[in-house]
């Protein structure tokens, strides 16, 4: 079987912030995040969401 990868960086396109999901606080808010705005990157990078205009949270990415 190959390897599956999970996602490390989700974007919330109501509020333009990526989050970094392995390192997720309840701070961070993600679990409400709407299905409709939720955002992936490809790389997955942070400097692909900075590139795309997305500010870190700083919760979760310090």
């Amino acid at each position: 079987m190959g390897e599956q990868t999970i996602a490390g960086y989700l974007g919330n396109k109501s509020d333009m912030k990526v989050h970094h999901l392995a390192a997720m606080i309840p701070d961070c808010e993600i679990y409400y995040i709407k299905k409709e705005d939720r955002t992936y990157f490809v790389p997955d990078v942070l400097e692909q969401a900075i590139k795309e205009k997305f500010t870190p949270c700083k919760h979760c990415i310090k």
